[in-house]
């Protein structure tokens, strides 16, 4: 009987420890939610970027929309759906990319690549998360383009619709499950909607 009553309060003890060890886990979750990729992002304004060309360095502006899923491990994965409106007057570039992603700290790194060949990277952000909704990114083009560089402020939205207004919900769905595996079907988000 002695020792059916010390196994019942070494039962009782080690579920204890297990209960709060899974409510520590579980706050520190919660408290590192403000610092974690996942959600939606748009550029705070439009992102600043320049280009070498063979006939000299040129520069313009895009808007990005970012769906990022960060997990426990400060992997990402998501997209980007991009718009940069023409340098000479004329119709504006649309595109999408897909991205992986990894945080240390308050640095965070994400390579992209174009929807027509997602196993090509040809960007890459380098971001500093700060304040819960804001990153400041610059990023950097490689790959077969020009020399790019790009300068940029992102900030995550709790309600994206609003934001959403000129781009339909197909087009977002597309982009979303063409990268993360679900559809093979490349997306069609070079045609203007705007």
């Amino acid at each position: 009987m002695l020792f059916a009553d010390k196994k019942s309060n070494l039962f009782l003890t080690l579920s204890l420890i297990a209960a709060i060890f899974c409510t520590a886990a579980s706050a520190q979750a919660d408290g590192d939610s403000k610092k974690s990729m996942t959600g939606i992002w748009f550029t705070a304004s439009p992102a600043s970027w320049i280009v070498q060309t063979e006939l000299g360095a040129y520069s313009g502006a895009t808007s990005m929309r970012w769906e990022l899923e960060e997990d426990a491990n400060g992997m990402i994965s998501g997209f980007n759906i991009w718009y940069s409106p023409s340098v000479s007057g004329g119709p504006g570039t649309r595109g999408a990319m897909c991205m992986v992603g990894a945080r240390d700290g308050s640095r965070v790194v994400i390579t992209e690549s174009s929807v027509q060949d997602r196993l090509l990277p040809t960007f890459e952000f380098t971001c500093t998360h700060r304040k819960g909704r804001r990153a400041r990114c610059l990023g950097a083009g490689f790959s077969d383009q020009p020399p790019v560089a790009l300068r940029g402020g992102m900030t995550r939205v709790k309600d994206p619709a609003e934001r959403d207004t000129n781009l339909p919900g197909w087009v977002i769905g597309e982009v979303r499950d063409f990268c993360s595996g679900l559809s093979p079907l490349i997306p069609t988000v070079v045609e203007p909607y705007n």
